[in-house]
């Protein structure tokens, strides 16, 4: 679904990636952690054709982000729910999703309002929802054009801990749907919910693969893990 071959970009003559190459399969929960700085967020808008990278490629379902006669194919391949709230606070959960629905093309809104459970709160402004179902919200935005590839950036930082199962319940859903997902995180839950990872430290990967080799998963947590894969330069 994914493949990232040789990507640079700097700002300023200062470098931030410095050669990522990575891919994630059709299907495949992937999450991304590094330290702040590390270069996640460049990444990832090179990936969603936010940036432009410097040199190398990006391709997503096989084509390539530098063809812009297919970038608004591109761009319906890509589901992207951000850190923070993006979404009209003054008009209500169901009319926020009918406008994207509007710029999709999609006809509705209900079953992306059904699958987020968010039925019962269609008709409340997005400003008097909690941070739950804010977040909530979110992901319905991100996934009502039902895209084949969708990134989540930090998508549970306001949750509770219901929420975030009741959120993961949500993705897992979406998986078994064929969506390929790339979870940027700083929670060892979230990271466990991964069937890879990958780890980007001074603008290169540091790691890619999988907790098994880590023997007992529940013992780690995301610092030891960013303290052994992190490094400068």
């Amino acid at each position: 679904m994914l493949k990232i071959e040789n990507v640079y970009k700097s700002y300023n003559k200062h470098p931030v990636l410095k050669g990522i190459t990575m891919s994630i399969d059709d299907g495949e929960v992937r999450g991304l952690i590094g330290v702040n700085g590390a270069g996640k967020t460049t990444l990832v808008e090179c990936i969603c054709g936010v940036k432009s990278v410097d040199s190398g490629d990006i391709w997503i379902d096989g084509i390539n982000i530098k063809d812009k006669k297919s970038k608004r194919k591109y761009q319906n391949i890509i589901g992207y729910m951000s850190q923070s709230f993006s979404f009209f606070n003054d008009l209500t959960v169901k009319e926020n999703l009918e406008y994207l629905c509007a710029v999709y093309g999609v006809a509705s809104a209900d079953k992306v309002i059904d699958l987020c459970g968010l039925r019962s709160y269609e008709n409340v402004i997005a400003q008097n929802l909690s941070g739950g179902y804010r977040q909530l919200l979110s992901l319905a935005g991100a996934i009502v054009h039902s895209p084949k590839f969708l990134i989540l950036d930090e998508p549970t930082a306001a949750m509770d801990p219901l929420f975030r199962r009741k959120f993961w319940e949500i993705v897992s859903k979406c998986k078994d749907n064929g969506v390929t997902i790339l979870v940027i995180t700083h929670y060892m839950e979230e990271l466990l919910e991964c069937d890879n990872f990958t780890c980007i430290a001074g603008g290169r990967v540091s790691f890619d693969g999988n907790l098994s080799e880590f023997g007992d998963k529940t013992a780690l947590n995301i610092e030891k893990l960013l303290s052994k894969y992190n490094f400068e330069g």
